[in-house]
């Protein structure tokens, strides 16, 4: 067979392949076909001769194969290709093409997936889909690729790691890690986005914010604190009121820091580090947890509010989806009664000429918040088709609302 015909064959499998994922039960009434025009633009040119002639042999060869159909005009023209459904015909064509028969991958992956013995209840949910998906000969490109086993035992061995990563770590050294490739993550990091966002119970925005959740981050960095606030580190008493600039703590020293004193009235935590550094309130305890917050990260916030709890918190973010969904985690984890700051209708009119307009994800995002979030400022956003960046706005004041 010359290289048309593979060419053809390719093609109608990768069709056949895409195709009978999605459907249930039988494949009878499939049918995967495909014009000659789109996989020879040229056939009909008249200086495309000699290849035209060694398509039309090979072409009709395959339909002598019982390996296709043609579908052809009172010339005998080629117009398109149609694939043989029969098994022992689609066995054949596989072997012709010198690819792995599709089922084939199925029984690989199912008899993998049943095999496994997984005690974290979310990821078990997660393994029994994905043999119901299979057995039903529905789609599961969205989690895996059916024809790599690697890719899917790679998933697995990264859903476990995220569920025993106790300590803060940087992507690609998780990568690594567990991979064996500080790259390898990359190029799955999407599945597993769509893996975790589906079966585990908290809500993530964006691939960032959920490997930081589980403690994986881009680049670890430091939660900032500045204010008035004495605490005490492996028996050494830092008086942060007296220092000239912020001060940084990691989350290793978060665990051992005990709070000795706190002569502010306010807390307030801070989405992004420029504002952060822009920011000087008085009688104001400011902090910024490092982007997205996480367990070992909240718990500066907890200490905090154990030692405290009649000062008032609030929050200083993005007006925009992202921006409330942190506020969101924020309060459903630590149960600290946080309110907005500069988050309002207010603020947006008053830097109107700052704002952006939504994406359609944006008010996809923004209308799932209304149902968790009654802040009249998400109604106006929808209403008049815009969000605001946190860094263009100036605090000088926190009121404290009734």
């Amino acid at each position: 067979m010359n290289k048309y015909g593979i060419k053809i064959l390719n093609i109608l499998l990768d069709k056949y392949e895409r195709s009978v994922l999605s459907k249930q039960g039988s494949n009878l009434n499939l049918q995967i076909k495909t014009s000659i025009m789109k996989i020879f633009p040229k056939y009909n040119h008249s200086d495309y001769y000699q290849e035209r002639i060694l398509i039309d042999t090979v072409s009709f060869e395959l339909q002598e194969m019982n390996l296709i159909f043609l579908k052809t005009d009172e010339e005998d023209n080629i117009i398109d290709f149609k694939l043989n459904l029969e098994k022992n015909a689609i066995q054949r064509t596989y072997q012709m093409t010198k690819r792995s028969y599709l089922p084939d991958y199925r029984a690989k992956v199912l008899e993998y997936i049943k095999n496994l013995s997984i005690t974290i209840a979310w990821i078990d949910e997660f393994r029994w889909k994905m043999i119901e998906l299979l057995n039903n000969y529905r789609s599961v490109n969205r989690y895996f690729d059916v024809k790599n086993l690697s890719e899917l035992q790679d998933i697995f061995a990264v859903l476990i790691a995220l569920e025993n990563q106790k300590q803060e770590i940087s992507f690609r050294k998780f990568s690594l890690k567990v991979l064996k490739d500080s790259k390898k993550l990359e190029t799955i990091k999407g599945k597993i986005f769509n893996i975790i966002t589906e079966f585990y119970p908290d809500i993530f925005t964006s691939e960032d914010e959920l490997f930081a959740f589980f403690n994986v981050l881009k680049n670890p960095g430091f939660v900032y604190l500045s204010g008035k606030i004495v605490i005490k580190i492996n028996d050494q008493i830092i008086d942060i009121g007296k220092l000239n600039s912020p001060f940084s703590l990691t989350t290793e020293n978060i665990a051992k820091l005990e709070i000795l004193k706190i002569d502010d009235i306010n807390v307030l935590t801070i989405e992004n580090l420029t504002s952060f550094y822009d920011t000087i309130l008085k009688d104001t305890l400011v902090i910024y947890l490092g982007g997205y917050h996480n367990s070992l990260r909240r718990k500066i916030l907890l200490k905090i509010y154990n030692f405290a709890p009649k000062l008032d918190y609030f929050h200083f973010g993005d007006i925009d989806a992202g921006g409330f969904y942190i506020y969101l985690h924020l309060t459903e984890k630590t149960k600290i009664p946080f309110q907005t700051v500069a988050m309002d209708i207010e603020t947006i009119q008053k830097y109107q000429i700052y704002t952006k307009k939504l994406t359609q994800n944006d008010r996809k995002r923004l209308n799932n918040l209304k149902e968790k979030l009654n802040l009249p400022v998400i109604d106006y956003m929808l209403k008049n088709d815009c969000k605001l960046e946190q860094e263009i706005v100036e605090i000088d004041y926190i009121t404290k609302k009734d």
